[in-house]
């Protein structure tokens, strides 16, 4: 799948016109669930990506950062402030389309991965997308 074609597939899953918002908001929910991930793993699933979203993946990335524990609520607020978007209800509704087209870009093997390091109220999130 192109940069292109994964926007597309985000703004097709939550009915957002505004191809810039879609961007800001997909680099939200990248930037958050990176953070949330140890940084081997997050490795590996940047290497999945085109180079479009490799590059929106690594920006702001702090060698030797730690995971960041980031539950649903926490995951939400960071998404909707980073994408400045106007409601947590809003932040639902992105997470859940690039989390959708995130599944569809990386391996079977690398999305289980990713589950199995969210916490439980992440993985319903995940596993729904």
């Amino acid at each position: 799948m192109s940069t292109l074609t994964f926007y597309r597939r985000v703004r097709d899953e939550t009915g957002y016109d505004d191809r810039e918002a879609v961007k800001r908001g997909t680099a939200a929910v990248l930037h958050a669930l990176r953070d949330r991930l140890m940084p081997t793993e997050a490795r590996q699933a940047a290497a999945q990506l085109p180079r479009g979203l490799k590059e929106v993946w690594s920006a702001g990335e702090m060698a030797g950062r730690r995971p960041i524990k980031l539950h649903r609520r926490e995951f939400y607020e960071r998404v909707r402030r980073e994408g400045g978007l106007r409601s947590t209800r809003e932040a639902r509704f992105l997470t859940i389309g690039v989390f959708t087209a995130l599944k569809e870009q990386l391996s079977s093997g690398e999305a289980d991965d990713i589950l199995a390091q969210l916490p439980r109220d992440l993985k319903e999130i995940w596993e729904d997308a």
